[in-house]
């Protein structure tokens, strides 16, 4: 069945299997002439959708066109109501940043990719309104088939069944009051009914992932339907609903258990929905007194969802949350009696700026900006540093990768703002020893997203508090040099910038480290066993060496959640894994030679120490070294590896300026750059990395200078090739090195992201990304 237009679900209908009655496939024709030709109001078309409301009373016909019923009627009363109606029900809402209008438009706002028909039907069709006849009519046979179905075999019956609830008590028609009444006591009834019961085990069903494991999904009725049927009373009732309906102990302790200990998470994020709306119609002593049972209640259940498991729930958590901080807004501050709940709410809204999934992630970052719009970001989380550091590595101890994912780069922010600031430095330095084993315990996981951020945050740590942490620097030094090896080209991207840090913070001792590292590892790619293209491509395309093998899968929840050893199995797993290959040594070297070529000549030099203030007798050596093995093509990722070059040689001529490159550097690349350009061998990525850092190496040293080093043929292959990048970027074609994604905040050095506490919120808000 399709739901998303009128048009469509009629057309559903002729198109079951089997088939349903002539009769309705007969009416399901008439009535999709008649919204063609946008007679929504003809007594037609509204006796069609009373006739599918009631057809499922027959023994010849199914749910399907019930469930179209429901929903074309309720589509018809929305229209003529003001859409209070709407609750979250489907999909990720879009996230938005509220406004001082926020309660107002908040029906609106919340629910912006819901699958609402009135939004739908608005931009289709011009719809004609209703007679007041014709929607008291659609409103009380709404009513009999709402109090029919209530527990309908379904599910999406009863899911239509709660969107038809709101519908008609946003009428707010007097004439129904008796019969609303009813139907509330009758979902309140079914509530409870289902809580005591429990799961029903004549459906029992188990998951295909783990033998005689239930699945977490079936067998809970109607009790996720109840929950938005009760949330879609409220909002359509509004304030009049606590007038109506008191709230009572028991629906504040079923919502309680719903939210946080039931194991169905579509039941959980139900049971959030309900509490937004309590929310929403609250008075102010039931939001600002601490010990009201409403706070509490929030309180308590925001402290378990915005950690849960499930991004669904997480986000339902989330609007909670941010529903909870504008109603509180409104008051004065000395009412809101925020202190206390900072300890608790703080912590988990920083650490899901960084979740995995983008709309929690984005919708987190605009709550951010709402609460502390005027500044005071970075004050409330130094106040509250012990909670966030004990939360922080709580989680980095969690069963699911992408929290400990999020930990990591939680931690490191701390590293970067607050160890960062003169004032609040102090604060965070009795809890550094205990984030830091934690991030060497995620140093050790098995997904390597994990070990990935774990790598930068220790790095931020070692350079914001080197004495604290120069302890475990013999065990960090270990880590970072084999992450500089390993199969992953971002991890070995990001071990270069950890040590890099690390040079800063310890330049006597990591330096003889880092230098040895390169001198002996540069080379490693020349060690590589020789394997053409085709050997390569005819070992990848092998359905024998990559068949019978462990599958992990994202939706897959048991290998996702084990945990193992010192490490935990994810997405990312590498608990099975291949050798590292001697040319990932080499990529390795790379990017770190890039960061000690940046670090050493921002840096004046420090005695014992070679590589602040580098000198050409100690770099020229280690440039020979890295164009040398640039040369090397005996093997197929050898294509790769010069990507990586191309790409980190701009950054490098830039660190050492125009004059000490061009005079000292210049030449030992132009052979190797031109050559992969009139390759035809050559993979597209290494070409048009070369041709980038032909036109970034021009550009710095003057075009006129970088062609003047060529030879009569290699003149020829610049000059076709800046061609061919003009007239790329003449045609709005142009390829940017640092591609800013549209779906998160920019990243800033090291690969963190934007922090909504950090000291320039000003030019963090003129560029897009939440201010402190």
């Amino acid at each position: 069945m399709d739901f998303s237009t009128p048009e469509r679900a009629l057309e559903s209908l002729t198109r079951r299997r089997p088939a349903l009655s002539d009769d309705v496939i007969e009416l399901a024709h008439t009535m999709s002439s008649l919204l063609k030709e946008k007679k929504t109001n003809d007594d037609v078309y509204v006796e069609g959708c009373l006739s599918l409301l009631s057809s499922s009373t027959t023994s010849t016909n199914r749910w399907e066109s019930l469930s179209v019923g429901l929903y074309l009627s309720t589509d018809l009363l929305q229209l003529s109501s003001d859409g209070k109606s709407v609750i979250y029900v489907d999909g990720p809402r879009v996230p938005s940043m509220s406004t001082a209008a926020a309660a107002a438009a908040a029906a609106t706002d919340d629910d912006a990719t819901s699958t609402t028909t009135a939004n739908n039907n608005q931009e289709g069709l011009l719809l004609l309104k209703l007679s007041q006849e014709q929607v008291r009519s659609l409103a009380h046979a709404l009513l009999e088939a709402a109090a029919m179905h209530l527990e309908h075999k379904e599910p999406r019956v009863r899911t239509l069944v709660a969107k038809a609830v709101g519908a008609v008590i946003s009428l707010n028609e007097p004439s129904l009051q008796e019969a609303t009444q009813t139907l509330h006591n009758s979902i309140l009834a079914s509530l409870h009914e289902h809580l005591k019961a429990g799961r029903d085990e004549s459906v029992k069903q188990h998951s295909k992932s783990s033998t005689g494991a239930l699945d977490d999904t079936t067998g809970w009725r109607a009790l996720e339907t109840n929950w938005q049927g009760l949330a879609a009373y409220i909002r359509a009732s509004g304030s009049q609903y606590s007038a109506l309906h008191p709230l009572t102990p028991e629906l504040l302790e079923a919502c309680l258990y719903c939210c946080n200990t039931h194991v169905n998470r579509h039941v959980r994020a139900a049971g959030i929905a309900v509490l937004e709306q309590l929310v929403w119609i609250a008075t102010k002593d039931e939001l600002v007194t601490p010990t009201a049972p409403l706070r509490q209640t929030v309180v308590a259940v925001l402290k378990v969802s915005l950690a849960d498991n499930w991004s669904q729930v997480r986000m339902a958590a989330s609007v909670l949350c941010r529903v909870l901080w504008q109603q509180l807004l409104q008051y004065p501050l000395e009412d809101r009696n925020v202190e206390s709940l900072y300890p608790t709410l703080l912590p988990r809204m920083c650490l899901n700026r960084f979740y995995l999934a983008q709309g929690v992630k984005l919708y987190s970052h605009d709550t951010w900006k709402l609460l502390f719009s005027d500044g005071g970001g970075l004050e409330a989380i130094a106040g509250t540093c012990g909670a966030v550091c004990r939360y922080y590595v709580q989680m980095c101890d969690a069963d699911n990768h992408a929290v400990r994912e999020a930990a990591c780069q939680a931690v490191a922010e701390l590293a970067t703002k607050i160890g960062s600031h003169e004032s609040y430095a102090a604060k965070l330095q009795p809890h550094v020893p205990t984030l830091l084993q934690a991030l060497i315990m995620c140093f050790h996981d098995e997904s390597w997203p994990v070990r990935d951020e774990a790598c930068l945050a220790c790095g931020q740590f070692c350079r914001a508090y080197p004495e604290e942490c120069r302890s475990d620097l013999p065990l960090l030094k270990e880590r970072w040099l084999e992450q500089l090896t390993d199969q992953i080209w971002s991890v070995r991207q990001d071990a270069g910038v950890a040590l890099g840090d690390a040079l800063l913070a310890y330049p006597t001792e990591m330096s003889s480290v880092i230098l040895e590292t390169l001198q002996t590892k540069m080379r490693a790619a020349k060690d590589q066993a020789p394997m053409t293209k085709e050997q390569y491509k005819a070992h990848v395309n092998d359905l024998e060496a990559h068949s019978e093998q462990q599958l992990y899968s994202c939706g897959s929840l048991a290998p996702k959640l084990r945990k193992g050893g010192a490490g935990r199995i994810g997405c990312g797993n590498c608990g099975v894994t291949r050798p590292k290959a001697p040319w990932e040594a080499t990529d390795g070297c790379i990017y770190l030679l890039r960061e000690v070529i940046v670090t050493g000549t921002e840096h004046p030099a420090q005695d014992g120490c070679l590589l602040l203030g580098i000198t050409d007798e100690t770099l020229l050596p280690l440039m020979q070294e890295m164009a040398d093995v640039g040369r090397v093509n005996h093997f197929a990722q050898s294509d790769d590896m010069r990507t990586t070059l191309f790409r980190q040689l701009p950054i490098m001529a830039r660190a050492l300026g125009k004059q000490r490159f061009k005079r000292t550097y210049l030449q030992l690349f132009c052979d190797l750059i031109l050559q992969a350009l009139d390759s035809r061998t050559e993979s597209a990525l290494s070409q048009h990395a070369a041709g980038q850092c032909c036109e970034e190496l021009g550009a710095l040293v003057g075009h006129g200078i970088f062609r003047g080093r060529l030879d009569d043929y290699q003149q020829p292959v610049y000059d076709r090739v800046m061609q061919e990048r003009r007239e790329q970027n003449a045609g709005g074609h142009m390829m940017m090195e640092a591609f800013a994604s549209p779906f998160g905040p920019p990243q800033t050095g090291g690969g963190f992201g934007a922090s909504p506490f950090g000291p320039n919120a000003g030019a963090a808000a003129a560029a897009g990304v939440p201010g402190n």
